[in-house]
């Protein structure tokens, strides 16, 4: 099974088009888990209602917190796939997409997460950018993320064995996609995938920012960020020695 992970808060009208693309690509026993954080423009109504003629749609709600890291935790902790893949509510995914990004797992068992490229498109579906690695210098390493983020959860999936690490959510952490790719580096082998597998829309009211954030920020961040994955050490190493006895997180 394939899980697909979507946080969902005010998605209309974009939040259609997108769960249409995807449900397109799933096999009757993958499925959609979507958290739902007090939306009150009809996102909830749309859902609720697809989900009436579909059963690979599960719908969850997440009144409070608010905000996009909480609200992912609460899809993701919802997955029961062996695979994870994450989704905005407000993107466009290519329909050979989790086929093609599915095949990078079954073909590399020590793979533990998958990042591909998207193109940008602004709110009238036009295209911006031609791709995000070429504009956000994407590509693997912890350090070279840890200065400066290029993964991104949108396009982004991983075998839910990293969630034994990376759930719950530090409350300190930037955000869940830095966290969650920053630790499938330490514990094993990553991959970008520099093919085009979604459009990615940036609009006025997109949950994450693509603009520089003040320096006293990052440096808090980064900080926060260098602590939570300290404490994490003890138990990525249990994680590392089961992996490399087992040969695989498939579980």
């Amino acid at each position: 099974m394939r899980s697909v992970a979507m946080a969902a808060f005010q998605g209309m009208p974009y939040i259609r088009l997108q769960m249409l693309s995807i449900l397109a690509q799933l096999s009757p026993d993958d499925e959609v888990v979507v958290s739902d954080n007090g939306s009150t423009d009809g996102t909830l109504a749309f859902l609720e209602d697809l989900a009436k003629s579909d059963l690979r749609i599960r719908i969850f709600t997440l009144p409070e917190p608010k905000g996009v890291i909480p609200n992912f935790q609460n899809a993701i902790a919802k997955c029961r796939g062996s695979l994870i893949f994450l989704s905005d509510q407000d993107d466009i995914w290519m329909d050979n997409k989790l086929d093609v990004m599915s095949r990078i797992f079954e073909e590399n068992p020590g793979i533990i997460a998958v990042q591909a490229d998207a193109e940008l498109i602004d709110a009238n579906d036009r295209t911006t950018d031609p791709s995000f690695f070429a504009l956000c210098s994407s590509g693997p390493g912890f350090w070279k993320n840890f200065r400066k983020n290029t993964w991104q959860g949108c396009n982004m999936a991983f075998r839910r064995g990293i969630l034994e690490l990376a759930l719950p959510f530090p409350r300190s952490i930037p955000m869940h996609d830095m966290w969650i790719g920053l630790l499938s580096e330490l514990a094993g082998e990553v991959k970008f995938l520099p093919v085009v597998l979604a459009r990615y829309r940036r609009h006025g009211d997109n949950a994450s920012a693509m603009s520089r954030a003040r320096w006293r920020d990052v440096i808090k961040w980064r900080f926060c960020l260098a602590w939570s994955i300290l404490r994490k050490l003890p138990q990525l190493g249990r994680f590392k020695q089961t992996f490399k006895m087992t040969g695989t997180l498939l579980k």
